[in-house]
């Protein structure tokens, strides 16, 4: 009997609550969104710009805070450092081997929201919550089969099934195998 190693690349977006997150940290991450999107919201609008800036734009700028910047992206890094030890310590139990690709705190990104949209302050709030982390990982499946057909579907399931419970929202954004 042989045994296979299939390769699978996994891109996701997480959600950590806001509760568990204030656990960690002095300040509600919900507060700071909320801060930074009114100060963005503002300055957008009396320059009459069609988007709204990813928050790197704005460093050294009068625009934001920097001391609001700098506890936005603690508070990233440190919400990064939590999902990523919880998927390593669930997904482990799991696959064979699991590799973090990237990690990347979605509040840094660009803003998929415009000014114009029903909303808009609301969802650009979210958006710059630093609670919403993006993570490609490749991980490995050791099967008897050779043929990795419903590999991905498969995949997709058992990482689901594993990690939703840890998290207020999970979006598998990719599936697609190795090889």
């Amino acid at each position: 009997m042989s045994i296979f190693n299939h390769k699978v690349f996994i891109g996701l977006t997480v959600k950590l609550s806001a509760e568990d997150a204030e656990q960690h940290m002095a300040a509600s991450p919900r507060v700071v969104g909320r801060q930074l999107a009114e100060a963005v919201d503002a300055h957008v609008r009396e320059h009459a710009l069609g988007y709204y800036p990813p928050l790197d734009y704005f460093r050294g700028s009068s625009v934001l805070d920097e001391e609001l910047l700098d506890a936005a992206e603690n508070m990233g890094w440190l919400v990064s450092r939590l999902v990523r030890e919880e998927l390593g310590r669930r997904l482990r139990a799991v696959f064979s081997r699991v590799s973090f690709q990237t990690v990347q705190t979605v509040a840094f990104s660009m803003p998929s929201v415009r000014p114009g949209q029903k909303d808009a302050l609301e969802r650009l709030a979210e958006h710059y919550t630093p609670t919403r982390v993006r993570v490609d990982l490749e991980m490995s499946l050791i099967q008897k089969r050779p043929n990795p057909e419903g590999l991905e579907h498969f995949a997709r399931s058992v990482l689901l099934r594993w990690v939703e419970p840890a998290f207020e929202e999970v979006e598998v954004t990719s599936v697609h195998l190795i090889e």
